[in-house]
């Protein structure tokens, strides 16, 4: 063999073996490796919501020459006061119901609107709103919590006082009440 032959064959060799000793080393090195895994999980909850059962009704009343209020509680009873009667016919006072659907046995808060007015003919109407969650009536205050049931239903019942001007101008007032619930 020539000298040219020798190199080249040690050449291939040294090659061969670099080769070898590399895919060892990276052999080698992949069975060290460790490897983990974890799973994903996530839970969707049923939406929140409310709907509209039944609105809240003062009914018919006399303005007198006096301030007076006209109060429908929780309970849909309904009372009058100072220089305000009773008038006979026209709508059935209700307290207003809201329907609550969710998740089973989630708690929520509840927000209400405020500064709400009954506009009409004459002067507006300022409504002191009151609530609770049994329609049992003896609120005296906002009920800002809940927990649906576990079926995952609740309801609210609002009513309030209607602040009632002396001389009230006659004709039909309205306004409009709503409950913003959310989970905790």
């Amino acid at each position: 063999m020539n000298m040219t032959t020798v190199k080249q064959h040690s050449l291939k060799i040294a090659l061969v073996s670099a080769f070898a000793f590399g895919a060892t080393v990276m052999s080698g090195g992949a069975s060290a490796a460790n490897n983990a895994t974890a799973s994903a999980t996530a839970t969707v909850v049923t939406p929140i919501a409310v709907t509209k059962a039944t609105d809240l009704v003062f009914g018919s009343f006399y303005p007198g020459a006096t301030t007076g209020t006209v109060d429908v509680n929780t309970n849909g009873t309904r009372t009058v006061s100072g220089g305000v009667a009773v008038a006979s016919g026209g709508a059935t006072p209700s307290a207003a119901k809201f329907d609550v659907t969710g998740q089973a046995s989630a708690a929520y808060t509840i927000t209400y609107a405020t500064g709400v007015t009954l506009t009409g003919p004459g002067a507006p109407m300022a409504l002191t709103q009151i609530s609770d969650l049994t329609g049992a009536g003896g609120a005296a205050t906002l009920n800002t919590a809940g927990t649906l049931t576990a079926g995952g239903t609740q309801s609210i019942y609002i009513g309030g006082s209607l602040a009632v001007g002396a001389n009230q101008t006659a004709g039909a007032y309205s306004g409009t009440i709503s409950a913003t619930v959310v989970y905790n």
